[in-house]
């Protein structure tokens, strides 16, 4: 008989996809990025497709608020980053 290495996953039980990871982001005076942090190098910014911000559950004890980049970089490839506006953090989110 296999052993499984570690715990086995019951079916229904949830796990987090696609959380986000902490980025270093250069930006402007206006806190629009620069450059960021990506893939072991600094990778200019060509230009910002889309930006908008999110508020949310301000009634809870962890709020959310943050401003979200979809980012062209100098070699074409699309990145969304955000801020988090209450810790001043900044992360890359992955959708794969």
């Amino acid at each position: 008989m296999l052993k499984t290495p570690g715990r086995s996953r019951r079916p229904d039980s949830i796990r987090r996809l696609n959380v986000p990871v902490v980025i270093r982001v250069e930006t402007d005076a206006l806190r629009i990025p620069l450059r960021v942090w990506y893939r072991q190098r600094w990778q200019q910014v060509a230009c910002v497709r889309e930006r908008y911000r999110v508020k949310d559950r301000w009634w809870a004890p962890e709020p959310i608020s943050r401003d979200y980049f979809d980012l062209m970089l100098e070699n074409s490839q699309v990145v969304t980053v955000f801020e988090d506006r209450i810790h001043g953090c900044w992360y890359v989110q992955r959708y794969r």
